[in-house]
């Protein structure tokens, strides 16, 4: 019972740590089977070394033979490495795997010869008392191997801009090392045991996460092809051709009656860009797309009259966009932030470089008071989110929503090698 507690007590945070690694483990059930063991394997591994450390001081209360020890230190010097072969396992692609495991037998072959009574590694005198051998540093080279391998693919990771898991990655090595280089300082003591359960924590949970991550960006893009096989549907079925050659010979029954026959001519650009729009499965230029909102924006000043400013601050235009991703952004300004006020407003529009970055600004000056219903705010809601999804997925574009009192400002922000090639 003694040892029970003592053990508790100086391994208090590893079982914690490990029991949040096991509860997520048991979360995440459908990450990768073999990810799932290998994990399993190295919580069970580090839990143990948590237990032989209590070994040493039962074998010295209770006076127990010398060999207890050696097993005990073979057994410790075997698993650290091992627990950084199984990380390096789920994080590296290795082709020989036998070969990349060379090192870790060639140390539990020197350990069963240390075992033997050379002490090549390590020793105990009758008194239970710790001396290093001549290649004590083999072990810890081992480990060293396993890291820098680990910080090699990490550094690679983050120059192939997967700079989110090298970032992990090379946060394991550095707390690892760091401690351990601390320990040898005497600078903190007991330590060990604690950040390897950690590192096993944090790795499996951003696993888990990216591996989540995947299984969304997977599931929209099925509903991206439902609803661009909808849309091809409905196109098919209403047939653009036959509605835009409907509405040209209508215009031109309204000659004598301008206002209509214009009204006819916006409507119908509005329908054809956004058909165009709707059959691309590629990027399209902004100056495209400015083309789609220019002729919405023809529409609604036909609505609104002088409630409806329209400004524009077009710095550079030659970048890509998703197809009716600023359009949407735009209908939500003029009826959201214009459309819903008495006096009316102003919606600007504009597109520049800001540090590094494509950037289109979509703003309002919407004030006072609002007759937004609340059907609107949840569709207005629900267009927001689906353009922030196709901009991420298609691009890696962020969508920001930026409130004050003088209205609200919505802005896209595109990497630059979104630049059209010329």
């Amino acid at each position: 019972m003694r040892f029970i507690t003592a053990f508790y007590q100086e391994n208090y945070l590893t079982v914690m740590l490990l029991a949040a690694f096991a509860v997520l483990v048991f979360m995440n059930r459908a990450t990768d089977r073999k990810v799932h063991i290998l994990f399993a394997v190295a919580m069970t591994m580090t839990l143990g070394i948590a237990i032989l450390d209590q070994i040493e001081e039962w074998c010295d209360f209770y006076q127990k033979p010398v060999w207890i020890l050696y097993v005990k230190c073979a057994m410790v010097y075997t698993i650290y490495p091992l627990i950084l072969l199984i990380e390096s396992l789920v994080t590296l692609k290795i082709k020989r795997q036998v070969l990349y495991a060379l090192p870790l037998l060639v140390n539990m072959v020197l350990l069963c010869i240390n075992a033997c009574g050379i002490d090549l590694i390590y020793g105990y005198h009758a008194d239970h008392s710790y001396f290093g051998g001549t290649l004590n540093f083999f072990p810890t080279l081992v480990m060293l191997f396993y890291e820098v391998m680990i910080s090699r693919e990490a550094i690679r990771m983050m120059q192939r801009s997967d700079r989110q898991r090298g970032t992990v990655l090379l946060f394991i090595v550095v707390a690892s090392v760091l401690t351990v280089v601390l320990e040898w300082l005497d600078y903190v003591t007991g330590y060990t045991d604690e950040i390897c359960a950690l590192s096993l924590l944090v790795y499996f949970w951003y696993i888990a996460a990216d591996d989540q991550q995947r299984v969304r960006d997977q599931l929209y893009q099925t509903r991206l092809e439902a609803e661009r096989n909808k849309n091809e549907m409905l196109m098919a079925q209403i047939q653009p051709h036959f509605i835009n050659n409907s509405l040209m010979a209508l215009r031109a029954r309204c000659r004598n009656t301008p206002e209509i026959y214009d009204s006819i001519t916006k409507f119908s650009r509005y329908l054809r860009s956004h058909f165009d729009a709707l059959s691309e499965d590629s990027m399209i230029t902004f100056e495209r797309e400015m083309e789609n909102v220019e002729a919405y924006l023809d529409l609604e000043r036909d609505n609104y009259g002088e409630r409806l400013e329209v400004e524009y601050d077009i710095e550079c235009d030659q970048f890509l966009v998703p197809a009716l991703s600023v359009q949407p952004l735009v209908e939500n300004a003029v009826r959201h932030g214009i459309g819903t006020y008495e006096k009316g407003g102003t919606v600007c529009i504009a597109a520049h470089r800001l540090n590094g970055k494509y950037c289109i600004e979509i703003t309002d000056d919407g004030s006072g008071e609002s007759d937004i219903t609340q059907q609107q705010k949840k569709r207005k809601g629900i267009g927001i989110e689906n353009v922030r999804t196709r901009l991420q997925t298609m691009c890696s574009g962020v969508l920001e929503i930026i409130s004050s009192e003088h209205g609200t400002t919505t802005r896209i922000l595109l990497d630059a090698e979104q630049e059209v090639q010329t």
